[in-house]
């Protein structure tokens, strides 16, 4: 009797498997859902996305004002000490209140003293152009106006403005800037920050 071999089996092909997919445990967050959802700052609380990027437009034209202060500071500490520790003061205190409203949420009280703040330093611009400074050796003379003190004049303007829209944005006076809050804010304020400092790098500061 013949035997009858058994028939060959041929070998299962053998595929690259990829990596299991995870499995949700319920209950658990999605990582993935996470990273997507804080790749972009969400807007401040309470605030709607123009009104939060008008913040930020504020913060950046604050540190642009107290970058131009800094380099004032130094031609006004060769004219007396207490000038050049004016401006110092308003270079750091320009500085750090844009920086904060870049880190933290803001509130509308921090705006309204910071918009004070800038308006009262436009006053005393203006006293030491027209009047003249009251104390120091240049007491009474009035100062020429230059490219430099002109551009922080009009960035500290501009930075009372937007604040104005931020927390009244339905006075009679802001109505007609809502350009600056529009679908081009961002490019509008960081055209202005950047155009400021090199205007006032280029200018020089006028005595």
């Amino acid at each position: 009797m013949r035997r009858v071999a058994p028939p060959l089996e041929r070998p299962a092909t053998v595929g690259v498997a990829g990596p299991p997919a995870p499995e949700l445990v319920p209950g658990e967050p999605d990582i993935d859902g996470l990273v997507d959802a804080t790749s972009t700052p969400p807007p401040q609380p309470g605030r709607p996305r123009p009104i939060a990027d008008a913040v930020r437009i504020v913060a950046w034209l604050s540190i642009a004002a107290g970058t131009i202060h800094a380099v004032a500071t130094i031609d006004h500490f060769s004219h007396w000490w207490l000038y050049g520790v004016f401006f110092l003061a308003l270079t750091y205190g320009q500085v750090l209140w844009g920086v904060a409203l870049l880190r933290n949420p803001v509130s509308d009280r921090a705006l309204r003293l910071g918009a004070i703040a800038n308006l009262a330093i436009v006053v005393a611009w203006l006293f030491s152009r027209t009047i003249g400074v009251p104390i120091g050796p240049e007491a009474g003379s009035p100062e020429p106006i230059g490219t430099m003190d002109g551009a922080v004049v009009l960035v500290q303007l501009v930075t009372v403005a937007y604040v104005a829209m931020i927390i009244r944005p339905t006075l009679r006076v802001v109505r007609g800037l809502r350009v600056l809050i529009g679908a081009h804010r961002m490019r509008i304020g960081m055209m202005l920050a950047s155009a400021s400092v090199f205007a006032a790098l280029l200018g020089g500061h006028q005595h």
